[in-house]
Parts: structure tokens; C-alpha cells; sequence
């Protein structure tokens, strides 16, 4: 689906070292790593957000439809919900499809500071699958939630990835308890400038706790 061949990026100082992974149809990954580490920087240069990353860096991105959650949900606050997901292809009927399997039915004339600030996220989801995405890229998209709220969004995104089983996920998070729900994959971003340091397969929930803390001391260890 996609392979990465990332030489690096700075912002005036290294910030990413090389990336060399690939991205397979039906991967769940779910990308760890220190505050600050460069997790969205390599998520826009996945995204091609960034064009200073050159083409040939991220192959098979050309023929790849993406669909990006970002930190803030980012829709036009003047127009309903329906009329934001009109904007990006979507017919009236399929927007309120769309907002339907994130939880939304009825809210199609509701503008978005009319909504919590969960409701806004599955919003924003509705409109990254009104691109029928090949890839789903989130970008700590419980960050500022409630438990029951993320919980709620991550159920959301379970079935929506169990309902499209060809479409592949890269999500950002700080939480281990994520990938234990998420993911079947894991990517820990670490170092600097920063690498993927772990990029396997995910186990039992258990071992994905121990993993990330034995991660997580490696890379104090070498701070």
C-alpha cells in the first residue's frame, strides 16, 4: 500500500531521522513515542500535508485516498454538519449515513459549536470517511475526552474499521490501553532526530504494556 522512505525532517534542526516502514491494507497501527518527538510531523509527511517531503519518499501515496482526524476536529464552524460533509463529496443522503454509523443521527443541522467537544471529533471522523479513505490517519484523537467519550469514540472506530477490513489506520496516541484496543501493529517513535525504534506485529495485551515500558526505559536511559 504504501512504502516509506523518509530521509529525515527539520524544522532549522533534525526533528525526524530516516524512516524506512511500509504500510499494508488492514494495518492497525497505532504510533507511540515521547511528547514532542515528531509523531504528527511524520503523520503529515505520510499525509503529504508536508510538501517539503518529497514524493518519491512516501511511493504509493499517489493511489492512496486519505482521510485525516487531526488534534482539532477543523470544520468550518459557519456551515451544519451535513453542509461539511457536502463539501468533500458527499451526497445530503450520504452525509446523514455517514454521521449515522459515528453516532450522529439528526445532528445534520447542527453547527459544530453546537456540539461537545466528542461529538465534534466523530463529526470530523464522518468527514474523513466521506472520502471512502483507503488510510485513516488520527492524530491523538482522544486527547481533552472524558473516559466515557473515548470510549465511545474508540468503539466507533473499531467498527468502522471491522466494517472496512481493507482500510489500514495510523494513530497517534499516548496511551498503551490504545493499542490494546486498537492496533494490531505497533510503531514507537524515539531518538534524536527521531526513528522508529519498534515496528512489529502487537501481542497479548500484556505484552503490549510490558513492551512499551521496557520502550519507554530504553529511551530514558538514553536521554
Amino acid at each position: 500500500m504504501l512504502e516509506l522512505r523518509i530521509a529525515g525532517r527539520d524544522f532549522g534542526q533534525p526533528v525526524l531521522g530516516e524512516i524506512f516502514a511500509t504500510v499494508e491494507r488492514g494495518d492497525r497501527i497505532c504510533l507511540l513515542g515521547p511528547s514532542g518527538i515528531g509523531k504528527t510531523t511524520l503523520l503529515n509527511a505520510i499525509s503529504g500535508i508536508d510538501q517539503s517531503v518529497p514524493k518519491e519518499a512516501v511511493l504509493g501515496r499517489d493511489k492512496v485516498r486519505v482521510g485525516y482526524l487531526f488534534q482539532e476536529h477543523r470544520l468550518l464552524p459557519w456551515r451544519t454538519l451535513s453542509a461539511n460533509l457536502r463539501l468533500v463529496g458527499a451526497s445530503s443522503q450520504q452525509a446523514d449515513d455517514l454521521l449515522g454509523q459515528v453516532g450522529l443521527t439528526g445532528y445534520g443541522h447542527y453547527l459544530p459549536d453546537q456540539l461537545s467537544l466528542g461529538m465534534a471529533r466523530r463529526a470530523a471522523l464522518a468527514r474523513c470517511l466521506a472520502v471512502e479513505p483507503n488510510l485513516l490517519l488520527l492524530d491523538e484523537p482522544f486527547a481533552s475526552l472524558d473516559p466515557v467519550m473515548a470510549g465511545e469514540l474508540k468503539k466507533r472506530i473499531v467498527g468502522i474499521l471491522d466494517a472496512h477490513p481493507d482500510m489500514a489506520m495510523i494513530c497517534v496516541t499516548h496511551d498503551g490501553a490504545d493499542a490494546e484496543i486498537l492496533a494490531n501493529r505497533l510503531w514507537y517513535l524515539a531518538g534524536s532526530p527521531a526513528r522508529l525504534q519498534w515496528d512489529d506485529a502487537v501481542g497479548e495485551p500484556r505484552s503490549i504494556k510490558e513492551l512499551l515500558g521496557k520502550l519507554r526505559n530504553l529511551d530514558l536511559a538514553g536521554s
